[in-house]
C-alpha cells in the first residue's frame, strides 16, 4: 500500500504540466483581482463599523504581528487599516506577476499564495463569504512547494544560461503531487455543495422555483440578459439543476477514471461559465484551476511536427 500510494503521488511526471498550470493560475488571479475591483473593496471594508469585524482565528494569527493581546476594544489582534490591506494586496500582484514569469518561483508563488490568504480572510471577517479563493490559495501554496519553475520560466533561463533544455524532456517524481491534489479538491468542493443543498432543503433544492428567482433578481440586478431569458422556463431551469446535483455528486469518477475527463471537464467548464453570465458569480480560478486535468505535454508533443528519418550520406 505504502509503495502504490508514493507512486501514485510521486511518479515521475512532466515539469510542463506544472508550468502551464502555474502561468494560467497566476494570470487568472491577476485577472480576478481586476475583474472583482479589489482595491475598491478593500477601501470600502475600512469605515465599517466595529461590530461588524469579526475574524477567523487563522487570520488574527496572521495579523498577531500588528498588536498581540486584547487591546482596549476588546479585540484579541489589532484591526488592520485598509491602507495596510492595500499595501498587502499590492504585495501579492506583484508576487503573481513574478510567479507567472517563473523568477524565483517558488517564493514568489509562496508570498502570492500568503499574501492572497491574507486579504481573503480580511474580506471574511465582515462576512462577506466566498468560495472561490481557497481552491486557489491551496493550490499556490502547492506549486510553491514543487518544481513549478522549473522549465517555462525566467529561472530555468537562467539556470541554463540562455539555453534551457527541451521543456517536455523535464521530469521530476514532485511535479505531479500538486496538480493530483487541486483535482482532488474538485470533488471534494462539489460533493460539500451537494451535502449542503441536501441538509438544508432536500430535494426540493432542484425544483427550479429558486434558480428562477435567483435568476430573474441577479439578471434584472446584473443586466445579465441569459439569465433573464432563462428565468422564464421553469422546466429547463429545473432540468439544469438535476444536472448539477447530478454533476457534482459524481465528478470524483473523473478523477479516478482519467478517460471521463472528456465528459466533465467541458461540462465543468460549461456550468461555471454559465453560472458568470447568468448570475454573474465569478468562478474564475476553478475555471483556471480545471487546467489540472489537461494533459499539457501529451497535447504539444501530438502538436509538434514530427522529424523527417535522416538520410544517409552519399
Amino acid at each position: 500500500m505504502s509503495r502504490a500510494w508514493n507512486t501514485y503521488w510521486f511518479a515521475p511526471a512532466p515539469c510542463f504540466n506544472l508550468a502551464v498550470v502555474r502561468i494560467i493560475a497566476c494570470f487568472a488571479i491577476l485577472f480576478f483581482a481586476w475583474h472583482n475591483q479589489l482595491y475598491t473593496v478593500i477601501a470600502g471594508l475600512g469605515p465599517m463599523p466595529h461590530e461588524s469585524y469579526s475574524p477567523f482565528i487563522m487570520f488574527k494569527v496572521l495579523n498577531a504581528p500588528l498588536g498581540w493581546g486584547a487591546g482596549a476594544d476588546g479585540i484579541w489582534a489589532a484591526r488592520p487599516s485598509s491602507e495596510f490591506v492595500s499595501l498587502v494586496l499590492t504585495v501579492f500582484l506583484v508576487s503573481a506577476v513574478i510567479g507567472m514569469i517563473g523568477l524565483l518561483t517558488n517564493i514568489s508563488l509562496f508570498v502570492a499564495a500568503l499574501t492572497l490568504l491574507y486579504v481573503a480572510l480580511y474580506k471574511y471577517a465582515f462576512g462577506d463569504f466566498h468560495h472561490t479563493e481557497p481552491a486557489m490559495i491551496i493550490a499556490l501554496f502547492a506549486m510553491a512547494l514543487s518544481p513549478a519553475g522549473r522549465v517555462l520560466s525566467v529561472d530555468s533561463w537562467i539556470r541554463n544560461r540562455g539555453k534551457p533544455a527541451d521543456p517536455l524532456s523535464v521530469l521530476s517524481p514532485f511535479a505531479g503531487w500538486p496538480l493530483k491534489l487541486v483535482q482532488w479538491l474538485f470533488p471534494l468542493f462539489y460533493l460539500s455543495a451537494v451535502y449542503s443543498k441536501l441538509t438544508h432543503s432536500g430535494l426540493d433544492w432542484a425544483n427550479g422555483y429558486t434558480l428562477q428567482w435567483y435568476l430573474a433578481r441577479d439578471g434584472i440586478a446584473g443586466g445579465h440578459v441569459l439569465g433573464m431569458w432563462l428565468s422564464q422556463y421553469h422546466t429547463l431551469v429545473m432540468l439544469g439543476q438535476i444536472g448539477v446535483l447530478l454533476f457534482q455528486s459524481t465528478f470524483f469518477l473523473c478523477v479516478i477514471f482519467p478517460t471521463l475527463r472528456w465528459i466533465y471537464v467541458p461540462a465543468g467548464l460549461f456550468l461555471h461559465t454559465m453560472i458568470y453570465f447568468t448570475l454573474g458569480a465569478p468562478f474564475f480560478s476553478w475555471i483556471s484551476l480545471y487546467s489540472v486535468f489537461i494533459p499539457w505535454s501529451a497535447a504539444v508533443s501530438r502538436l509538434r511536427p514530427r522529424k523527417a528519418p535522416g538520410t544517409a550520406a552519399a
